[in-house]
């Protein structure tokens, strides 16, 4: 079985519920769950300035598979959400 790790933007207007629907809709393997089996943590403290400094809070709060993170950039005046999930394929 292969892992795979995906990095996903959403503008802030998508609800978190549809976030969670939209990655249940690929992320995860039938034979092994019913659904998205990652833990999903969302940081919501801090905006960071752009997508970069997003992706280096990430890679701070990962600890290792399954650890995945959801925190807020903004793009000059939009604001988004950049989510990293993992799933077995």
């Amino acid at each position: 079985m292969s892992h795979a790790i995906r990095y996903l933007d959403y503008h802030c207007s998508v609800s978190k519920r549809q976030i969670l629907k939209d990655i249940n809709s690929f992320a995860y393997d039938p034979q092994e769950t019913s659904g998205y089996h990652g833990d999903l943590t969302w940081h919501e403290d801090t905006v960071y300035p752009n997508r970069d400094e997003a992706m280096a809070a990430i890679e701070k709060y990962d600890r290792g598979w399954y650890s995945d993170h959801a925190v807020p950039y903004k793009e000059g005046r939009k604001k988004f959400y950049l989510v990293k999930v993992e799933w077995h394929c």
